[in-house]
């Protein structure tokens, strides 16, 4: 009795080796990619995209910061009217952000909490620059699950110069005069290439000086113009301004 269950057993291997390796040949000739069967596989996001754009322009002695108000879901949910995307860290130095609110909110208080060990501990505001580098290392830390947001540092300089600082969300760093954030990026870049920048313009056309009521116009104006074709971009407009003495 003991050796038939035996030579039972070693059939039944040998029909489930035939038929794995059976199994195998078929997949080998005929993979899941080849076929037009979809395949269904859940999926789980932890971030999400609120819309909203942010814009920084730097002048001789000032910087100016600009943001909308609405907060979207899918681009057609309108969330809420009166976001606040715009943080005054303090009076040299102003953050404005755009993308996953959550991230937004919480870089926001990672920073002001940094800024306020640094003035506990040398009786004194940090300046911008050195705020820069300080938001460049906490989003590179963050780079293997990073803050889902596109940053503008922007205020006064130690010198009384404007300084506006772009971020990818990894932390790349790049001190720049004029920059944009958010779903209507792509619009407000090339206006100001255009009317900042000059990069667009024949040799011979005179350059107009960027004055703060002329960039506090052309800010405007770039926010009307992408609130007319962007759909999460609209409602008001939260301005602010840093000047150097002031």
């Amino acid at each position: 009795m003991a050796c038939f269950n035996g030579i039972t057993a070693s059939a039944d291997a040998t029909n489930q080796m035939h038929s794995f390796k059976q199994a195998m040949r078929e997949v080998s000739a005929k993979p899941d990619w080849l076929s037009a069967r979809h395949i269904e596989r859940q999926r789980w996001n932890p971030y999400s995209m609120e819309g909203g754009s942010t814009c920084a322009i730097s002048g001789e002695n000032f910087a100016i910061v600009a943001s909308d108000t609405r907060m979207t879901a899918n681009d057609i949910n309108i969330l809420t009217r009166d976001a606040e995307k715009i943080q005054v860290l303090n009076d040299s130095i102003i953050l404005t952000t755009s993308g996953f609110y959550g991230d937004v909110l919480q870089l926001t208080k990672v920073l002001q909490s940094r800024l306020h060990k640094y003035r506990f501990d040398y009786r004194a505001d940090m300046s911008v620059d050195l705020c820069a580098e300080l938001l460049s290392r906490n989003l590179y830390y963050r780079r293997f699950f990073p803050y889902y947001t596109g940053a503008i540092l922007a205020g006064i300089d130690e010198h009384g110069k404007g300084a506006v600082f772009s971020y990818d969300p990894i932390g790349c760093i790049e001190r720049l005069g004029y920059s944009a954030s958010g779903a209507a990026e792509p619009m407000i870049i090339p206006f100001l290439d255009c009317q900042i920048g000059h990069v667009t313009l024949d040799e011979g056309y005179e350059k107009p000086a960027l004055t703060m009521e002329r960039a506090i116009s052309l800010m405007k104006d770039s926010f009307r113009g992408a609130a007319e074709r962007e759909i999460s971009t609209g409602d008001k407009i939260h301005l602010v301004i840093a000047e150097a003495g002031k």
